[in-house]
């Protein structure tokens, strides 16, 4: 069965909508700053990618009937997008009239959820504000949310994957569609820093110190961000009977799977990424030498960037060293939950406007020799890349890609 994308909606640390997310990917421009939700004095690093113009959740009583976090809040906002894109309307609150979201699957993806509203709950203490702002937290609750606003009536899904979950979101919705448990699914991957994320994180020791550089072998580590993204999945005829206005590209395969290592630690010889890549591949019935460009998970750790070499050499062979690659991290630095759905986005603009996003933090003098790939530096990348593999990975060794092509 052949399944298209129609919708797509981004909220990232450039600023809300695809198209700023695009333009500050193509321009080169970093979207990392210091923080300022919260003192980060005691952190190996202050800059973040933070989403400027979300009010916090405390602002929930002068808005009620609004999202109850800043996360939830992002969430919406990308879904408006992606399913006014999908519906060709300008009207987010025309949304629920179309009745094809009464059978549509919802799958949403978080490492977090709204853990802002968890840690007003642990402040407040045991009273039934506290209890509300806990509920506000829960990882269904934001799911919850867009089903209400939308009148979402099919399979609902809420996934927690780690850093893999915006990725897996998407292939989930495409088995749902294959499956024939949806002719249509929307995938979502959100997130929100907090002073209990940022403090958890850095407790893992994967924050760098200045900034992110992806296969330099200067780098530290990586920073991480806040947003959201939000794609439409129908399958290629419902989308042709419904008369969508447009499809932004064909979703051919996907997979998941674990590495089964180690909670927090990379399993260095690559060989759950490895099947990752191969099965993807297999799942899309194409041919290795079929893919144009890989947009990485690159985060700009030691570990990461050594073994997702390793993987892509292992599996490309020769072409290992030849295949464009990018890291959309080294712009707008790590989203958590919303990585994998806002790269994949990225990726859906790479098929659309042929040209892939330059590494920032690169430098071509200082690349790492253990990092043999073919890294686009100081512009972008322009050519044909009509089939491209997106590849995620979490703590826990949760793993997860996808392969796209040209509609």
């Amino acid at each position: 069965m052949d399944v298209v994308i129609t919708g797509l909606g981004a909220i990232s640390p450039h600023g809300r909508g695809v198209a700023v997310l695009w333009n500050g990917l193509i321009e080169g421009r970093s979207a990392l700053a210091p923080l300022t939700l919260f003192d980060a004095s005691m952190f190996r690093s202050p800059l973040a990618g933070v989403v400027a113009g979300y009010p916090d959740h405390h602002d929930r009583a002068a808005n009620a009937a609004g999202p109850a976090t800043r996360a939830a809040a992002m969430l919406q906002d990308a879904a408006d997008e992606a399913l006014c894109d999908a519906f060709g309307i300008s009207d987010a609150g025309l949304i629920k009239t179309n009745a094809a979201l009464r059978r549509a699957a919802l799958i949403t993806g978080t490492n977090f959820g709204g853990m802002s509203a968890a840690e007003t709950a642990l402040v407040a203490g045991r009273d039934d504000s506290s209890k509300a702002a806990l509920s506000d937290y829960l990882v269904g609750s934001a799911s919850a949310m867009l089903a209400q606003r939308y009148e979402i009536g099919g399979p609902q899904m809420n996934l927690s994957l780690s850093c893999a979950s915006g990725t897996a979101a998407i292939g989930l919705a495409l088995d749902m569609i294959r499956q024939g448990r949806a002719e249509i699914a929307v995938a979502c991957g959100y997130d929100e820093l907090s002073l209990y994320v940022y403090a958890g994180l850095s407790a893992l020791r994967a924050i760098t110190p200045d900034t992110i550089r992806p296969f330099d072998k200067r780098r530290k580590g990586t920073l991480f961000s806040e947003g959201a993204g939000v794609v439409v999945l129908e399958s290629a005829e419902h989308a042709r009977r419904r008369n969508a206005p447009r499809i932004h590209a064909r979703i051919l395969g996907r997979a998941m799977n674990n590495d089964a290592y180690h909670m927090t630690a990379p399993e260095q010889e690559a060989r759950g990424i490895q099947a990752l890549m191969r099965a993807a591949l297999k799942d899309a019935a194409i041919a290795r030498d079929d893919v144009a460009h890989i947009n990485l998970h690159a985060t700009g750790t030691p570990y990461n960037d050594a073994i997702e070499t390793k993987a892509v050499h292992a599996v490309f062979g020769v072409r290992g060293a030849e295949i464009p690659v990018c890291s959309v991290k080294s712009s707008i630095g790590h989203c958590m939950g919303a990585a994998g759905i806002i790269e994949s986005i990225a990726a859906v603009k790479t098929l659309s406007e042929n040209c892939i996003p330059p590494i920032l933090g690169l430098e071509a003098e200082h690349k790492d020799p253990e990092c043999g790939l073919n890294t686009p530096l100081g512009g972008p990348l322009h050519g044909d890349f009509p089939v491209i593999l997106k590849t995620s990975y979490g703590f826990g060794g949760t793993n997860a890609a996808i392969v796209l092509s040209r509609a």
